[in-house]
């Protein structure tokens, strides 16, 4: 997550520059007798110089304030990226402190409360940051995104109205009135955003992948297939197309066109854990038990809490039964989760294969 830091001048910066104080003293020099022209003369350029150098001395404090809080941003960047996210709260909280207007700070600060799902203070940062500068249309996308969290659907089309009026040639706003339209409840203007935006952003990728959710969501599963096909051929590294025209696929009947969209997903996307586990569905859907095996073993290693990955390589091994491995991952399942009926359901699954 970057962002632009904007360096401002300062009032003393101004003032040096324009040399206000040292103008006068010169001014007065030129008036005053001869008689006591060199004592002025000394006195006004002791008077300049000092002018000067608290000019330079204020300079170098601001300087050093806006290093200070560019590190602090730079920092918290770092810690967002690394997914701790109370440190990166706490080091932009600082970087505002430093800077109450710096509206990027601002932001920042209600992305990361977002990312905890703290959407109440999400909201406020976003706000202040918004009050800060009112033309950026990434703010009133974010604050959309918010509103819609908190099922206030109604601001949500709102504030991404807004993000139009403000970037009507930005995907990204057309693309947040769709989605706050979706959970507003009208599909239809859902729809039509998401096809203008098309219309003044038609390399965005994510607009047809968007489109393909709604159409697949509404059981439209060619028109889904058609949007996910142009979503790839726009981005063939968009890992989510093939992942989501893979389950119209299933819906559809069609393993096979399933199990090669997934395939494709991993090599776009190998470290995604939940990829493999889907992968894995396909196959045992197939019938291919040893490639589910190897798929779900693969999502297990990538994410060793991932429960439903654990449970489904103990079935598949079951199926095959190899009934030690399945009895091993059964238990392996019991530590993952708290609930009692899901413990009480492996129990017997376990119980089952020791007979």
């Amino acid at each position: 997550m970057g962002f632009e830091l904007s360096f401002r001048a300062s009032p003393t910066i101004t003032l040096a520059s324009r040399g206000i104080l040292s103008s006068r003293s010169l001014h007065s020099l030129i008036i005053r007798s001869s008689s006591v022209g060199m004592t002025v003369l000394v006195r006004s350029f002791m008077m300049t110089a000092l002018v000067f150098f608290l000019s330079l001395l204020f300079l170098n404090f601001s300087f050093a304030a806006r290093s200070e809080k560019n590190n602090l941003l730079q920092e918290a960047d770092r810690a967002y990226k690394q997914g701790r996210t109370e440190k990166s709260l706490e080091l932009y909280q600082k970087a505002l402190e430093a800077d109450p207007q710096d509206a990027a700070a601002a932001q920042s600060l209600g992305v990361t409360y977002a990312e905890k799902g703290d959407w109440d203070k999400a909201v406020d940062a976003l706000k202040k940051a918004l009050a800060l500068n009112p033309n950026n249309a990434e703010i009133y996308v974010d604050l959309s995104l918010a509103y819609a969290e908190k099922k206030d659907f109604e601001k949500a089309v709102s504030y991404a109205q807004k993000a139009v009026n403000v970037a009507p040639k930005k995907g990204s706003s057309y693309l947040t009135l769709g989605l706050a339209y979706e959970g507003f409840g009208d599909p239809q203007k859902a729809v039509d955003a998401y096809k203008q935006g098309m219309q003044t952003d038609p390399k965005n990728s994510d607009l047809y992948l968007t489109l393909g959710n709604l159409y697949g969501k509404q059981g439209s599963f060619d028109e889904a297939i058609e949007a996910y096909e142009q979503a790839i051929l726009l981005n063939p590294k968009n890992a989510f197309a093939y992942s989501n025209i893979a389950y119209v696929y299933e819906e559809k009947k069609e393993e096979k066109k399933a199990i090669d969209a997934l395939s494709r997903a991993t090599k776009v996307n190998p470290k995604d854990d939940t990829i493999w586990y889907d992968l894995g569905a396909a196959y045992s859907k197939d019938g291919n038990i040893d490639k589910a095996i190897e798929c779900y073993q693969k999502s297990f290693e990538l994410n060793a809490k991932f429960y439903k990955a654990c449970v489904s390589l103990a079935m598949a091994y079951e199926k095959k039964r190899n009934l030690e491995k399945a009895a091993e991952y059964y238990v392996k399942a019991m530590s993952l989760t708290e609930e009692p009926r899901l413990k009480e359901a492996i129990m017997r699954q376990i119980t089952r294969t020791n007979e």
